[in-house]
This record gives structure tokens, sequence and C-alpha cells, in this order.
């Protein structure tokens, strides 16, 4: 019976260590995996341009600041061989070389800090009205409305008339925005 219990015994101590045996192969083989994995830095990523935010004219910036982020993305256009615009945003969507450029390089065309908040502020609509009753107040006959919202004259000349008084009713409406904006925030 003792030889029995002995040959149990050596046959469980036998399992045993093949069983920690091969966990202990496993760990090394997961080790050397890991260590293969995380041995060097991570490679650097770079955002997409999908997810890059456009440059912001802000509103004490003027046409020229605009200008100067549109050279740039016309260095930007000629270097990917298409032709940039002389002011407006092209559209690139015509050819299939035009489409990798505009990839590339569409996070680089300026857009205005009303432009910004258009699309970042969800109190944007309730501000446009505000700006539209700051211009009545004034003697301008506007309205708000339309896809995209937005201030609307009866003609040119209306929109013409009212161009300062627009800056300054905009500025006064957004007055957080503006703030934000000037402190070098968007």
């Amino acid at each position: 019976m003792r030889i029995k219990t002995s040959l149990v015994t050596a046959g469980a101590l036998a399992a045993l260590l093949l069983l920690a045996g091969c966990t202990d192969a496993r760990d090394k083989e997961s080790a050397d995996v890991a260590t293969l994995r995380s041995g060097g830095p991570a490679p650097a990523t770079t955002p997409s341009a999908a997810t890059r935010e456009r440059p912001v004219v802000r509103p004490d910036e003027g046409g020229d600041v605009f200008d100067r982020y549109v050279e740039v993305f016309n260095k930007c256009l000629n270097g990917e061989g298409v032709a940039g615009p002389k002011q407006d945003r092209p559209d690139l969507k015509k050819y299939e070389r035009n489409k990798e450029a505009a990839r590339k390089c569409d996070h680089l065309y300026p857009e205005t800090w009303m432009e910004r908040e258009r699309r970042t502020n969800p109190e944007f609509a309730d501000l446009l009205r505000e700006t539209a009753r700051c211009l009545v107040d004034r003697g301008h006959k506007v309205t708000v409305g339309g896809d995209p919202i937005a201030i609307r004259y009866e003609d040119n000349a209306g929109a013409n008339k009212a161009y300062e008084d627009e800056q300054d009713c905009q500025r006064k409406a957004f007055r957080e925005s503006v703030e934000n904006y000037r402190k070098g925030g968007s």
C-alpha cells in the first residue's frame, strides 16, 4: 500500500511540475510578446485633417489676418499640385487629386469667429436673435432665419449700410465668446 501511495504522490507531484512548467512557459511566452509590443516607443500619431481645428480669425483681427491664413492654405495646395484660390475657398471635390489635397490642406483654411460659433456654440441661434434685436433697435430691417440660420437683410444695400452696426451688435450679443477669443481661447 505504501508503494501505491508513493506512486500516487509521485504522479501528482509530476503532474504539478508539468503543469507548473507549462504555466511558466506560457508566462514567458506572454512576457516575450508583451516585451516585443512595448519594447520601443509608440509610433507618433498625428490627428487626421478631419479632427484638426481650422485657424480662427478672431473678432479683433481683420482681413489681413484672414489673407495670411489663406496664403498658408494655398502653399499647401500648391505643394499638392493644385492651384489655390485667390480669395474664396475652392471646391476641391471635382478631381481625385483635389480631394487628396483637400484632405491634407483643408484644416489650414481659416474660419471667422462667427463660423466657429455657429459650429460650436449651442446658444448660437439665441445670440444671433439678440444681435438682430440690437440691429432693429438701431433702425435696420432684419430677420433671422434660413438654413443655416443667419441674419437676413432686405437687400445688399441694407446689409452694407448695417455692416458696422452688425459688427458691434455681434460683439455685444456674443460678449462672453468675444472675451474668450481675446484671451486666446476658441
